[in-house]
């Protein structure tokens, strides 16, 4: 699960067109959207099938890694990259073995507990706010009444999805409507919950790393390699050589696309925020929420009611609110 990073942590080279700046990045935005849909689809899949969540984040990282390794290989050979700053690799390497057990893994199993519908917009609202929280306490960046009030919107919301979870789970016969026990339902929250909050801990980390001028290339092998490294070790203790050979075609298939997809979202995200304002991007890319609600329950027969589907809009409100937040700011700062 991927979500949208911020201008200075992206490469400074746009994709060259002909077409309006605008139009192409509000293209490239929405491409991202429907590409981070259709990888947490796959995981989504494969949650339901019961593949173990170590080996399906071990697979999907592995796309990235095999992707970028090669390119960072070529820049050394170069001598186009020269880069040394093992303190940023160090903090880097930490947060992603934190951000990889904690929160990949906590999302993937919230998947086949609570489905999309819940996950998605729990993870993304919890990241957001605790993203404002860490800039606050850590950076120093200050918080307007706008932040607050999207924070309070995006609160609201996760209470509202929990609450919703509880009620779906309670209205009916469970084992009749193929639902998770409740008390498991709400350890799904809360994995959504930590998953977003060791993602906005990511977001401080690659904030930090871009700070010291550290190249995104970078900074994204670094915490796909750990990922691949941390849960392939899991993977092999858990289910050893032997399952992970055994792993059916078609399992390994949806894992790949997984994997194919997330990195298809970072690259036309990354040129869509330089490309189009970050209003625009950040609205853009909430439409990843209401995607989730509707391909989880079209998709999946996930549950749903009236307070599972206002937390989803209050989620998708408080998003727009920050993204028009920090456009304001960086008008300011201008």
């Amino acid at each position: 699960m991927t979500f949208v990073t911020t201008p200075h942590e992206l490469p400074t080279s746009p994709i060259p067109s002909r077409l309006d700046p605008t139009v192409l990045g509000t293209a490239c935005c929405i491409g991202s959207s429907l590409c981070y849909t259709v990888a947490n689809i796959c995981l989504r899949q494969l949650a339901g099938w019961d593949v173990h969540p170590a080996w399906v984040i071990t697979v999907k990282e592995t796309i990235t890694v095999a992707t970028v390794g090669p390119f960072l290989l070529w820049l050394i050979l170069r001598g186009s990259l020269r880069f040394r700053d093992f303190k940023v690799l160090a903090v880097l390497a930490a947060v992603g073995i934190g951000v990889q057990l904690a929160g990949n893994l906590s999302v993937q199993w919230a998947f086949g507990a609570v489905g999309l519908t819940v996950t998605t917009p729990t993870a993304m609202g919890v990241m957001l706010v605790a993203s404002a929280v860490i800039g606050f306490v850590w950076l120093g960046e200050r918080v307007t009444r706008q932040s607050m009030l999207a924070i309070a919107l995006l609160i609201s919301a996760i209470t509202l999805l929990a609450v919703g979870t509880g009620i779906s789970r309670q209205s009916g016969d469970v084992a009749a409507a193929n639902l998770v026990p409740l008390g498991v339902a709400l350890l799904g929250v809360g994995a959504a919950a930590l998953g977003g909050t060791m993602f906005a801990t990511l977001a401080a980390a690659v904030r930090y790393a871009g700070s010291r001028k550290t190249p995104v290339s970078v900074i994204v092998f670094v915490i796909t390699a750990v990922g691949v490294i941390s849960c392939g070790l899991l993977s092999l203790h858990h289910i050893g050589l032997a399952g992970m050979a055994a792993t059916p075609g078609d399992r390994l298939a949806w894992m790949v696309a997984s994997g194919v997809f997330n990195l298809l979202g970072f690259l036309l995200i990354t040129n869509g925020l330089q490309l189009t304002p970050l209003v625009h991007a950040n609205v853009l890319n909430a439409s990843q929420v209401a995607l989730a609600a509707v391909a989880g329950m079209v998709l999946f027969q996930e549950q749903n009611n009236v307070w599972l589907t206002i937390g989803v809009v209050l989620t998708i409100v408080g998003i727009f609110q920050i993204g028009r937040d920090k456009a304001e700011e960086a008008l300011e700062a201008v």
